[in-house]
């Protein structure tokens, strides 16, 4: 009896081994499989120097772009090659990072509690600063790359095609509802009735560098700390940002008035932004905080 029990023991552990395995391969094939989809949906940008800020001035009717005051010192700025991811991270992708990394599932937010379309999955995913940082370290050290989230200048020398004079980063430096970018019937019908730019990645043109939606369909996450006077700071090469801070700097139009998306306007929050009376266990974020990854040299 005790052989026969030994025996069973034996055998249920060879079971249970064989199901870890099998369990911890399949974990594994899914999470190669987010990497190479991320990698393959990156676009190279050649390194170069720009002329980061308003170039209003410098083009045109020779007048600012932008009513902020802290892009208006034009500096220039060298960068290295690096690639960009051509969408921003989407609902289906995070939730995949989600559950092969078993973490907990991120607060609902109140909005999408009503307008479920927010939640698709093929909508860019709302995150606080953090998180967005974690999951795109994540996918580096899963492929073994340098995979952050862009810096201020790489966003905007990206959204300007290889900081070209675009002040917006669709297919022809310009706004043109229904062509590239989408009307307001449109906005309605793919956000269930919120009305405001956030909806499914790659419905408009590229850019022409191929990034779809730069700028539009809410504000993009970058790494640097916000400082208003940043700019004439700056370092030349491959600057970082201020050293700390207690806001992030955000790229990308949120709604309301079109400043929002121009190439070199220039946004911040907290890492965690909350709307007044909000907390953020309870009441997630509001839509629109998104990103998306670089790989660096």
């Amino acid at each position: 009896m005790k052989y026969k029990f030994v025996f069973l023991l034996s055998m249920a552990s060879v079971v249970l081994y064989g199901c870890d395995n099998k369990s911890n391969t399949e974990n594994e094939q899914q999470t190669q499989a987010l990497v190479n989809k991320s990698l393959a949906n990156m676009i190279p940008v050649k390194g170069g120097d720009f002329l980061m800020g308003d170039f209003g001035p410098l083009v045109g009717e020779k007048i600012p772009f932008s009513i902020n005051s802290d892009d208006k010192k034009l500096h220039k700025v060298i960068l290295d090659d690096f690639m960009v991811s051509k969408y921003k991270v989407t609902n289906h992708d995070f939730n995949e990072y989600i559950k092969l990394t078993n973490q907990k599932a991120l607060p609902e937010g109140v909005i999408v509690r009503h307008y479920k379309e927010l939640s698709g999955s093929d909508v860019s995913v709302s995150v606080p600063w953090e998180i967005a940082k974690n999951y795109c370290l994540w996918l580096g050290t899963k492929s073994g790359k340098k995979i952050d989230l862009p810096t201020e200048a790489q966003w905007e020398y990206a959204s300007r095609s290889r900081g070209g004079y675009f002040p917006y980063a669709t297919s022809n430096g310009k706004m043109e509802k229904g062509i590239n970018v989408p009307t307001y019937e449109e906005k309605e019908q793919m956000t269930g009735g919120f009305g405001l730019p956030y909806y499914p990645i790659g419905k408009y043109p590229p850019n022409p560098l191929g990034l779809f939606d730069m700028g539009l369909s809410g504000a993009e996450w970058t790494n640097d700390w916000y400082a208003a006077d940043y700019y004439a700071q700056s370092s030349i090469k491959n600057p970082k940002g201020s050293e700390k801070g207690k806001k992030k700097v955000l790229r990308g139009y949120i709604g309301g008035d079109d400043q929002y998306a121009l190439t070199m306007f220039r946004q911040s929050a907290s890492p965690i932004p909350l709307l007044k009376g909000w907390v953020y266990e309870k009441d997630g974020i509001s839509p629109g905080y998104v990103f998306r990854c670089v790989v660096n040299n």
